[in-house]
């Protein structure tokens, strides 16, 4: 049953100035299942920040995985707190924050086995190990990734702003994913229901 699996929730205080915050980062089921970021001052409820999941927790390994988001979302909106104040709208952190969120959910998702964040430049973002670790299992496709990039086209007068979108790198293997200005390059189980993947996939890319 989904519901004996429960991720631990994270607690802290956040200081700024002489100002002092409450956070508290959890799972939740109902009404849909999300994480969300609650920030309190004197015990009054001053901002919430949620991040939709795309199914219940299932297995004990999905429960770790939600962990590890719990975990990341917590530490994020933190860091924002600490050095720019108050989120100003009820939305999960932009930039780096949000890439990281955004790929923490995209594996999640069944059938997915890892996921890379790619620069606009083809470069994997991450330690030096993670760049090294995929170089090793795909050198023919570490080699082609700046051109690889190109399959999603330069929008006129956007800066470097591609168009979004999904490619199939290697059929039944390798994803290449597009929100526009950030890319994932995703490991896929060979046994995955493709169709029901890059359709919870694209809703992950369009911020849903």
């Amino acid at each position: 049953m989904s519901g004996q699996y429960i991720p631990a929730g994270r607690t802290s205080i956040v200081r700024r100035g002489k100002s002092e915050y409450q956070l508290q980062t959890e799972y939740a089921r109902h009404p849909h299942p999300r994480i969300t970021t609650t920030i309190f001052a004197s015990g009054q409820v001053l901002h919430k920040i949620e991040k939709s999941l795309d199914r219940d927790i299932e297995t004990i390994e999905q429960m770790h995985r939600v962990e590890d988001v719990i975990k990341s979302q917590h530490s994020e909106i933190s860091k924002i707190i600490r050095e720019k104040g108050l989120p100003t709208a009820p939305s999960p952190p932009r930039d780096g924050a949000d890439s990281k969120l955004r790929s923490d959910r995209i594996a999640l998702l069944d059938g997915v086995e890892r996921v890379y964040v790619v620069t606009a430049d083809g470069k994997i973002v991450g330690p030096q190990e993670t760049t090294k670790q995929f170089q090793k299992l795909f050198k023919h496709v570490f080699r082609e990734l700046p051109e690889m990039l190109k399959v999603f086209a330069a929008l006129p007068g956007s800066g470097n702003r591609r168009e979004e979108g999904i490619y199939e790198v290697e059929p039944g293997r390798i994803l290449m994913a597009s929100t526009g200005v950030e890319f994932y390059l995703i490991l896929i189980r060979p046994e995955c229901n493709y169709e029901s993947l890059a359709n919870q996939l694209a809703a992950i890319l369009r911020g849903e």
